[in-house]
């Protein structure tokens, strides 16, 4: 397996961080419209690094060693089920279960998760393996190609569906779609470019200076705003996951971490997935807690985001800490 980077192993935990801020919308309190440019659109970088990360770490020794990804698939998917389970309880409160076809859970299972964070996990174990047999097939740039027009596909599917005419040849192509799975942020179409990018820095050197790279990714993450906030104010969206300028911001983000090959630092990767797992539980404990308690959290986004963030870090301090005590 490739070295890890700190710079990436770090960012995984800031990472983790944005994503609870997506699900929270922390500054909504304050204004709207600024929030949903900082959380639905800016911190949607998010899911890109960790499947970059990926990409990087993974794709590149798999391509020469086949039983790698067989090994890394088998520890996904032990932890996506770990994840069903811990939260079939809630679908069971929520009575989802019981009001969903078979075929919707079918749907849920293999693409658009059976919570509404657990997505990413059946989308990496199909993402990985999609990129992997384009890889193993063709030369890195046609296999770029492929998997950005995957990407553009999507993206029609997504923040761009609103472009889509009304009983259009291409609205019926994306209802049939759309049978199968509810978003096209998936394996399919929203992975394997991210994926793709991570073996490029894993394979080919990377000599653009640091300067050179902060300024593209601010450039770029500034028109990844503007774009999403223009799509935002026409009502374009049918989901906020997937932008064109996500690409180049996502790619210049994690160039500025490919620094250095430094030592292992296992608590902040550790901490990220504990996070991303575990903060909807969170989520839903300190809306209780608000409910029953004098002081309300709610009534501030902000520091409701905060408390979250506060009580899943600390939650995933002492998992981390019973699992080295008594577990291995």
């Amino acid at each position: 397996m490739k070295e890890r980077i700190l710079n990436i192993d770090l960012f995984k935990f800031i990472a983790s961080l944005m994503i609870v801020a997506i699900h929270v919308y922390p500054l909504h309190s304050f204004n709207v419209e600024v929030d949903y440019v900082i959380t639905r659109v800016l911190f949607r970088i998010a899911v890109p690094f960790f499947f970059m990360a990926t990409g990087y770490l993974m794709l590149s020794s798999s391509l020469q060693d086949y039983s790698k990804l067989i090994r890394y698939t088998k520890k996904i998917l032990k932890l996506y089920l770990l994840a069903i389970i811990l939260y079939l309880p809630v679908r069971l409160y929520q009575g989802a279960l019981f009001s969903n076809s078979f075929g919707e859970i079918l749907k849920a299972f293999f693409f658009d998760g059976t919570f509404y964070h657990l997505w990413y996990f059946p989308a990496l174990i199909l993402g990985i393996w999609i990129t992997y047999f384009i890889l193993k097939k063709f030369s890195f740039k046609l296999s770029f190609f492929f998997c950005f027009v995957l990407y553009l596909v999507g993206l029609f599917g997504d923040s761009y569906f609103g472009f889509i005419p009304d009983c259009s040849f291409f609205s019926s192509i994306y209802s049939f779609l759309f049978l199968f799975f509810d978003y096209t942020r998936n394996g399919i179409f929203y992975a394997p470019i991210f994926l793709c990018l991570g073996y490029y820095f894993a394979r080919y050197s990377y000599k653009k200076s640091s300067i050179i790279r902060f300024f593209a990714f601010i450039s770029f993450g500034i028109m990844m705003m503007i774009e999403g906030f223009l799509l935002y104010k026409y009502n374009i969206p049918k989901h906020t996951s997937m932008y064109l300028f996500l690409i180049p911001t996502s790619y210049f983000c994690f160039s500025l971490l490919h620094l250095d090959h430094q030592k292992q630092f296992p608590v902040f990767r550790n901490l990220s997935t504990n996070i991303y797992l575990f903060h909807p539980l969170v989520i839903l404990g300190v809306h209780f807690l608000s409910k029953i308690s004098l002081f309300s959290f709610l009534a501030n986004s902000l520091l409701f985001y905060l408390v979250v963030v506060l009580f899943t870090i600390v939650f995933s301090f002492m998992l981390e800490f019973i699992k080295k005590k008594f577990v291995f």
